[in-house]
């Protein structure tokens, strides 16, 4: 029906990982798993679960892409935490390696691990360049890494992801949020986006079913969405905002 790969999260049921795959795989394309969390053994799949996980690849009903933790902070002045960092997402890879991820996506925060916000941006763009040239050596190809637009201008690491070769993931509720330009970064970075987290907002809350969007924003996405051959993620973490975006999604895409 679409031209792109239709997916949602690992966390629509208020159950682990393999029960939701269970759920939804017969609905969708890609499971986006939702592992924002790296303190902690049990925040990733264990021996069993992976097992799980490998019975959907072999029988081929549904594709992964990985989240990575988002408690990480690859900026960081603490080069200790940024070693961390690194090693949480090495290691995160070689876990769900044998899933064969569509791709990761990765987070370069601005914050610090203490939540302040970087200044010198400078010097932060160049702790994130040493950390991006780490990450490739992960053995991955570069593409299969996707760098999410988060609450600062994309333009500020653009050309660390060009250089590195790594893809984009365009997060339309992030990019709305912070009152920035849709229809600019659909223009400039679409070609480069390997995944779209679709979510809706509202009151300064996101990550809400996509009815929540205006109605001229669902026609700008939509339109673009035309030609784009990549991962569509209904980024919602509950079925009540699952059910309502595929609704809205089925309804557009026909009046298109």
């Amino acid at each position: 029906m679409f031209p792109f790969r239709l997916g949602t999260t690992s966390y629509i049921y208020p159950d682990q990982i393999v029960p939701n795959v269970a759920k939804l795989a017969p609905f969708l394309d890609e499971i986006e798993l939702v592992l924002f969390e790296s303190e902690g053994q049990d925040n990733l799949p264990d021996d069993v679960q992976m097992k799980g996980l490998m019975n959907f690849c072999l029988s081929g009903e549904v594709d992964f892409n990985v989240h990575l933790p988002i408690d990480i902070f690859l900026g960081d002045k603490n080069e200790e935490v940024r070693f961390r960092g690194i090693s949480v997402v090495k290691k995160v890879i070689e876990r769900t390696r044998c899933l064969k991820p569509s791709l990761y996506t990765l987070h370069f925060d601005l914050r610090d691990k203490n939540g302040r916000e970087e200044t010198d941006i400078e010097a932060w763009r160049r702790r994130i360049i040493r950390s991006g040239g780490e990450i490739v050596k992960c053995g991955m190809e570069p593409s299969c890494i996707s760098v999410e637009t988060l609450g600062y201008p994309f333009e500020w690491i653009e050309d660390i992801v060009k250089e590195y070769g790594f893809s984009i993931c365009l997060d339309i509720g992030h990019i709305l949020i912070q009152n920035q330009d849709l229809s600019l970064y659909l223009k400039r970075y679409l070609s480069r986006t390997s995944i779209i987290h679709f979510h809706g907002f509202q009151n300064g809350i996101d990550h809400l079913a996509i009815d929540r969007m205006p109605e001229s924003t669902l026609q700008l996405i939509f339109s673009n969405l035309r030609n784009y051959r990549g991962i569509v993620s209904l980024e919602v973490f509950s079925i009540d905002d699952l059910k309502r975006s595929l609704i809205i999604l089925e309804e557009k895409w026909k009046k298109e």
